[in-house]
């Protein structure tokens, strides 16, 4: 019989639907047991407001959702965290990213938190964090010592939300040493969820997941012409808000395009072990070599960069040296710029992107794309794949799409959309602070706090993409809400 345990650590009604559906599938194969790592390790993450603090003490999601869901116990009280002493904080990046405590990769975790927050991917002195940074090393450090205790009860599978904050990723490294640890996440839409034994980020557990995937071509069609529309509702229709249609840059005109798509850093720095662009240590250094590769090709390199930037902290622009592409003959896109990123993809000879899911839109529009690195679509087989400038000059010169290249880009539609297993009892409501769980109100403290406010107010929240997919840097926000 299995001993599985299930770490509760983010009290969002999503996961609280998730584990209750992991504890009835487990109940099953063994006993089930629980542990309230919120309570112990992740209520003193930075990404936890003192407001949020006191809604959760007052909410008892756990002992009202989790406890009556298992078959095992509550281990919470047997373990005990706070005698460990953090060291002085590292004064420098690389030396947080670099820090670990035996298997736990403690500075990376609390470097994935503190970027999530402040989208701040380049300072110039870690004071630029502010007050997120040591909350955030606190955490991570309470974190290692619950891991280091529950690794001590032997139990055979371990499950846990997302696994890569400063609140989780301790405590899954430590626990990865004698079980097999499950991250799961949501899926394809907001009532469907994804699991993974190992990191959920890893570029060949989201291919196994998605090829996995029992594809509906209608479905996979559906993802990419909502897309291609700016649907209502549709993430796309955020992000380009600032484009006009048809639009590309008037200095590219009749010359041979290729263009080069990025993404946002911030949310890529600490979301692997290692930050690299197949050979090249940014996308910087891949525009620099995508731009003499044109040169020589006698192609005209576009950098578009992401709009999702422009509601980033302004530290993404340290990566860039824009003199320099210039000097290279590019023409650099900034996150606002109106260029039309659709007419853009129709007007170039080839595309390059570093995980953006443009790369899949313009193999929909049968436009041959590379990505740069190791990256969901070119391990999937709908892009190519290129590690280095010659590897991509060679793509410029002949590019072709992979032979199932379309197929597998409408099975990414599906999965993109409807991937997943599905949460029956998750009913999520016209907002996240009404969501219900088996019929119980998730959340009673923020849903009454919400009939409140839209008594008096028909604007009370940011409107954002379906899914809350979008991080946006904290006075961005406040200024939007206003």
């Amino acid at each position: 019989m299995k001993s599985i345990l299930i770490a509760y650590s983010n009290p969002w009604s999503f996961s609280l639907a998730a584990e209750r559906e992991i504890a009835r599938r487990g109940a099953k194969e063994g006993r089930v047991d629980v542990l309230n790592l919120y309570r112990l390790a992740g209520r003193h993450s930075p990404l936890r407001r003192p407001v949020d603090r006191a809604a959760e003490m007052l909410n008892r999601k756990f002992e009202r959702f989790l406890l009556p869901a298992v078959n095992g116990r509550d281990i919470t009280s047997g373990i005990r965290a706070g005698k460990l002493i953090p060291p002085p904080l590292p004064q420098d990046l690389q030396s947080l990213r670099s820090y670990k405590i035996g298997p736990a990769r403690v500075g990376l975790s609390v470097l994935s938190t503190i970027t999530s927050i402040t989208t701040v991917q380049r300072p110039t002195s870690m004071d630029e964090y502010g007050a997120s940074l040591p909350e955030a090393w606190k955490s991570a450090h309470l974190a290692v010592e619950v891991g280091l205790a529950v690794r001590d009860l032997g139990y055979d599978e371990v499950y846990i939300f997302n696994g890569r904050h400063c609140d989780t990723r301790p405590f899954c490294d430590i626990l990865e040493e004698t079980a097999q640890v499950f991250r799961y996440e949501q899926g394809g839409s907001g009532t469907r969820f994804v699991t993974t034994s190992g990191s959920i980020h890893d570029p060949m557990q989201v291919v196994r997941l998605i090829k996995d995937h029992d594809c509906d071509t209608a479905v996979g069609e559906k993802f990419y012409q909502d897309r291609l529309n700016k649907a209502p509702g549709n993430p796309v229709s955020f992000f380009t808000s600032t484009q006009v249609e048809g639009q590309i840059p008037t200095t590219a005109a009749g010359n041979e395009i290729v263009s080069f798509f990025t993404s946002s850093t911030d949310e890529m720095i600490a979301v692997s072990d290692t930050l690299a662009y197949g050979e090249f240590p940014s996308q910087f250094e891949v525009a620099m070599a995508l731009a003499r590769a044109c040169r020589r090709q006698g192609a005209q390199l576009v950098v578009r960069l992401h709009p999702h930037l422009q509601y980033k902290h302004e530290s993404w622009r340290r990566e860039w040296d824009m003199v320099a592409l210039a000097g290279e003959g590019a023409i650099v896109l900034d996150p606002s710029d109106p260029t039309d990123t659709y007419a853009l993809i129709h007007a170039s000879r080839c595309v390059f992107t570093c995980g953006s899911t443009v790369g899949f839109e313009s193999v929909y529009l049968n436009k041959p794309c590379a990505e740069v690195g190791i990256r969901v679509a070119g391990l999937l087989g709908a892009t190519g794949l290129v590690m280095n400038e010659a590897e991509a000059e060679a793509f410029i010169a002949q590019p072709a799409l992979p032979e199932h290249a379309r197929a597998e880009t409408i099975r990414f539609g599906s999965y993109a959309t409807q991937g997943g297993m599905p949460l029956p009892e998750l009913e999520p409501g016209s907002h996240p602070y009404l969501a219900r769980v088996g019929g119980k109100i998730a959340d009673p403290v923020r849903f009454l706090i919400r009939r409140v406010r839209s008594t008096f107010t028909k604007t009370p929240y940011v409107p954002l993409p379906p899914g809350g997919k979008i991080i946006i840097e904290p006075s961005v926000a406040r200024a939007m809400g206003k």
